[in-house]
C-alpha cells in the first residue's frame, strides 16, 4: 500500500447517521404512543409535538455524554446494547424527574410510558442491526484499521489468533517484526527482526503501532514513539508484566506517576453504588410490600406447627470489609449447637422436612430482605459465610478476602453457576470466591438485573441439586 495514501479519521457521517435514527425511533414512538393512547387524536397536538422534539434534543445530548456514537473497532454487541439500555434508564429518570416537578400535568404518564417502551425496543434493534451491518461489512474488507505488530510473546500470539486475523474486528496485519523465533502459522505476515521496523515504515502506510517489548528495548520504543508522533501514527504498548500478571489492571497517574492498580472496582464510584443501593432498596420494598406481608404469616405458622424453637435462625456471618452482622433466615432446621460450626450437607438429620423444602426454594434467604433494608447486605453480592469459614478459607483459598471488598448479597454471580450449597472440596470453596471476584471486578447495574431474574428463574422452575 502506498506511503503516502491519505489517512483517514472516524467517519463524521456515523453519528450524524445514528442521532437521525434515534430522533426519528423516537417521534415515531411518539406516534404509536398516541395512536394507542388517543386513538390517534392528540389532546394538545402542539404541545405534544413539541415535548417530542425537545426529548429527542434531550436523548441526543444523552447519547452524546454515554458515547453511544462512538462505534468500537472490536464490538461487543451485548455491550453495546447494556450501555443503550443503561443511557436509555437515565433517560427514563431524566422524563420522570421533569413530569414530577413540572407544574403541567398535560403529559400522560401512561402515554410516556409507552413512548419509552416503543423507543427501547426501537433502539435495540436498531442497534444490533447496526453493529450486524458493521461487522459484515469490514468482514467485506472495508473500514479496516492497517496495524504493525513490534513484538513477539504470548499476549500478542493471543491478539493475532482472537482479534487481528478475524475479518469482522476490521484490522489488517501490515506486518510483524520481531527478533524471537517465528511459528510456521506467523510466517506470512512476519516482516523481519526489530532493526528493520524504520525502513519498512517508510515504505508502507499503516493506521498503529501495537509495542509489546521488554524494558531493555526501551531506546527502540522510544524511537518508534517519535516516529510516529512525527508521522501521525498512533501507537499501543502492551506492558510486558501483563504476560504473567493474571489479572485485569488499570493505570492511574498522579503527577504525571504512573500508579498499576491491580482491580477494577465499578462500585467504588459513588454513581455505581447509590444506582445499586436505590436498586436495592426499592426491590427489596415491592417484596415486603406485596409478597413478604403475606408470605411471612404463613410460614411463620407452618415453621412453629411444625417444630420447637424459633421461627428466624440469627447467625454472625462475615460483611463487607469484613464486618461481622447479624445474618436472618427462617429456620430450617432443629435447634442444635453446632449450626456456627457445621454447614448443612445432603440428607442432613438437622433440617425438617418444611426446612428442606424451604431450602430447595431458597424461601429461607427471604428475610434476608430485612438486613438488605438495614444497608448490611445487597441484593446480589458474595453470599456471606460464617464466621469460622471465613477464618478458614482466607487461609486455604487464594484471594478469598476479595470477596469481602462488597457487601455480601442474597443472590451472587456464584450461585446462579451452580457455586452453592455444601463446599466437599477446597475446589468448590475456590469455585466460589473466583465467581465472586469476577462479579466485583465486573459488576454492571443490568449484571444484577440478570443474577436477579436468573435467580427468580430457578427458584419456581429450575431443581438444583446443590440446594439442600
Amino acid at each position: 500500500m502506498s506511503k503516502n495514501k491519505s489517512r483517514k479519521g472516524k467517519s463524521k457521517f456515523t453519528p450524524f447517521l445514528f442521532s437521525a435514527i434515534d430522533v426519528f425511533l423516537l417521534i415515531t414512538s411518539f406516534f404509536l404512543a398516541n395512536q394507542l393512547v388517543f386513538d390517534g387524536i392528540s389532546p394538545n397536538i402542539i404541545f405534544y409535538s413539541s415535548s417530542a422534539l425537545v426529548f429527542s434534543v434531550i436523548w441526543i445530548i444523552m447519547s452524546l455524554k454515554f458515547n453511544l456514537y462512538e462505534i468500537p473497532r472490536i464490538i461487543y454487541t451485548y455491550k453495546v446494547l447494556s450501555e443503550n439500555i443503561y443511557a436509555l434508564f437515565n433517560f427514563s429518570l431524566l422524563i420522570g424527574g421533569i413530569l414530577f416537578f413540572s407544574a403541567s400535568t398535560m403529559l400522560s404518564p401512561l402515554f410516556m410510558a409507552y413512548v419509552l417502551l416503543f423507543f427501547l425496543l426501537g433502539l435495540l434493534f436498531w442497534r444490533f442491526l447496526a453493529m450486524y451491518i458493521i461487522k459484515t461489512y469490514r468482514k467485506q474488507g472495508n473500514n479496516y484499521r492497517s496495524i504493525l505488530l513490534v513484538g513477539l510473546n504470548k499476549n500478542i500470539a493471543t491478539l493475532i489468533d482472537e482479534i487481528y486475523l478475524k475479518p469482522k474486528y476490521g484490522y489488517k496485519i501490515a506486518g510483524l517484526f520481531t527478533d524471537a523465533n517465528v511459528k510456521n502459522n506467523l510466517k506470512e505476515i512476519y516482516k523481519g527482526g526489530l532493526s528493520e521496523i524504520t525502513a519498512f515504515l517508510e515504505n508502507n502506510y499503516v493506521d498503529e503501532i501495537i509495542i509489546s517489548l521488554p524494558h531493555h528495548a526501551g531506546k527502540l520504543i522510544n524511537d518508534l514513539f517519535r516516529y510516529a508522533d512525527n508521522n501521525m501514527i498512533r501507537v499501543r504498548v502492551i506492558p510486558e508484566f501483563s504476560e504473567y500478571l493474571s489479572q485485569t489492571f488499570s493505570i492511574d497517574y498522579v503527577q504525571n506517576i504512573p500508579i498499576l492498580k491491580l482491580r477494577s472496582e465499578p462500585l467504588n464510584s459513588i454513581t455505581n453504588r447509590t444506582l445499586k443501593r436505590c436498586f436495592d432498596i426499592l426491590f427489596s420494598l415491592i417484596t415486603t410490600l406485596f409478597i413478604f406481608t403475606w408470605l411471612f404469616p404463613i410460614i411463620a405458622i407452618i415453621i412453629k406447627l411444625t417444630s420447637n424453637g424459633p421461627v428466624f435462625f440469627v447467625q454472625k456471618r462475615t460483611g463487607k470489609d469484613g464486618i461481622a452482622f447479624n445474618c436472618f433466615k427462617f429456620r430450617s432446621m432443629s435447634v442444635n449447637s453446632n449450626s456456627d460450626n457445621l454447614q448443612a450437607t445432603k440428607n442432613d438429620a438437622r433440617v425438617t422436612d418444611f426446612g428442606a423444602f424451604m431450602r430447595k426454594t431458597s424461601i429461607d434467604e427471604l428475610p434476608q430482605i430485612i438486613n438488605v433494608l438495614l444497608n448490611q447486605m445487597s441484593l446480589v453480592g458474595p453470599r456471606p459465610h460464617m464466621l469460622k469459614h471465613t477464618d478458614e478459607y482466607r487461609v486455604l483459598v487464594d484471594k478469598f478476602m476479595v470477596r469481602h471488598f462488597a457487601k455480601p448479597g442474597v443472590t451472587g454471580w456464584a450461585q446462579i453457576n451452580g457455586f452453592r450449597g455444601e463446599t466437599k472440596l477446597l475446589k468448590d470453596m475456590e469455585n466460589r470466591a473466583a465467581a465472586d471476584i469476577w462479579y466485583i471486578e465486573n459488576w454492571s447495574f443490568f449484571l444484577d438485573i440478570k443474577i436477579v431474574l436468573s435467580t427468580a428463574w430457578s427458584m419456581f422452575f429450575k431443581k438444583d441439586e446443590n440446594a439442600f
